[in-house]
């Protein structure tokens, strides 16, 4: 082989190689759904020769973006979040906003920061009460029911012998519902700072203190003991997320769903509106060919139709509509869902004032006011 034959293979090598070459892309998933969603990444892999994506699964998410970010290590192309993480992203400019996306607006609420949408919506988990039938037989409440209706029954429950509500009574992620409730169903903001030393929070706590300390109808755990708790019987409700309902199904549970009661006032007591959605942090062709993949209506409907998840697809969540007895449930929780602020002053300095307010006023080592005087003079201290 002369040399410009020689040179002209070397090209057409070369040229080839470029033009055939696949884009590889890392994918950071986590929470439930791993088989499903492994499933698609083969499906999407097996389906073109482009791109291939490499999936790997992060046991703690916001823990693992949290050392990336401080550490300076390699983040992936794209990564499954909770919106909570938004502000930390966004704020270290590691993402950019998305444009618009057709979906309902509790999803596009959920991951927007200054009016801007930073992810791609995926799904929710909706905040359920759990009723254990084996452990209550009484009359299931209607979804329009009361908090007196969830006193009545929990009193009932334990009468019997047994925990009438199973709840972390330090967890912010169940006192934000709360929160909101008792200050006519938002979160109190003042120029975007949390607002805790108020009388509604006041009334929040107050409940709190009725249902662990007074009535003893509650008793507290931590996730893995009251989730537990509930299984085995100890407890007849359980305050948690709707994503355990594949849990309790498998385990062959006689249990029913129940949306989150109203105040005795008719305020609804709004559930969070718990979404995940994908973030990017490499923005190419691979990474939007793989998004449209995976938001697809096909595409989520397979992996929320096993997972009990609502779909941020909205020809998804018609489909899904009437697939299963528990899906009004999530429904009618996402109507009055609960959309929690994506800022730092929020998820960080409210949820760990609120928490140790919380800790200090119902074990009795501080009172209402001090307790929430102090964690307003944290809140307001973080945001200066």
């Amino acid at each position: 082989m002369n040399l410009k034959k020689m040179i002209l293979f070397i090209l057409v090598i070369t040229i080839s190689t470029l033009v055939f070459a696949t884009t590889n892309i890392t994918v950071w998933f986590s929470w439930e759904g791993q088989k499903e969603f492994q499933s698609l990444v083969n499906d999407f892999n097996m389906s073109q020769s482009d791109y291939h994506v490499n999936l790997v699964y992060i046991p703690d998410m916001t823990q693992k973006l949290q050392i990336s970010l401080s550490a300076g290590t390699s983040l992936p192309d794209m990564a499954l979040v909770r919106n909570d993480v938004i502000g930390m992203l966004a704020n270290a400019k590691d993402i950019t906003p998305v444009g618009s996306i057709d979906t309902l607006q509790a999803f596009t609420k959920s991951f927007e920061l200054n009016g801007k949408l930073y992810a791609y919506p995926y799904y929710a988990d909706l905040q359920v009460i759990y009723l254990n039938r084996k452990v209550y037989e009484g009359q299931i409440p209607n979804y329009d029911w009361t908090f007196s209706d969830l006193v009545q029954i929990a009193s009932k429950i334990k009468e019997n012998g047994h925990v009438g509500i199973a709840m972390n009574a330090s967890s912010s992620y169940f006192f934000n519902s709360f929160y909101a409730g008792f200050n006519g169903g938002v979160i109190p903001l003042n120029d975007g700072i949390p607002i805790v030393d108020n009388n509604g929070t006041r009334k929040a706590f107050e409940f709190y203190n009725q249902i662990f300390n007074v009535d003893k109808i509650a008793i507290s755990y931590n996730k893995s003991a009251i989730i537990e708790a509930f299984k085995s019987g100890k407890a007849g409700m359980l305050f948690q997320g709707s994503f355990l309902i594949p849990d309790f199904l498998s385990s062959k549970l006689d249990f029913v769903v129940l949306p989150y009661p109203n105040l005795d006032n008719g305020t609804p007591l709004p559930p969070t509106f718990d979404a995940k959605g994908f973030v990017v942090f490499k923005d190419n062709a691979a990474v939007k060919a793989f998004i449209d993949y995976i938001t697809s209506s096909k595409s989520e409907e397979y992996f929320c139709a096993p997972t009990y998840k609502l779909p941020a697809n909205i020809d998804a969540i018609h489909a899904l509509e009437n697939s299963n007895k528990y899906f009004e449930t999530l429904d009618i929780s996402a109507q009055k869902g609960l959309i929690l602020p994506t800022t730092t002053i929020f998820n960080d300095a409210y949820s760990n004032a609120i928490t140790t307010a919380l800790q200090l006023y119902l074990s009795g080592q501080m009172s209402l006011n001090e307790a929430l005087s102090k964690a307003q003079e944290y809140i307001n201290s973080q945001a200066k």
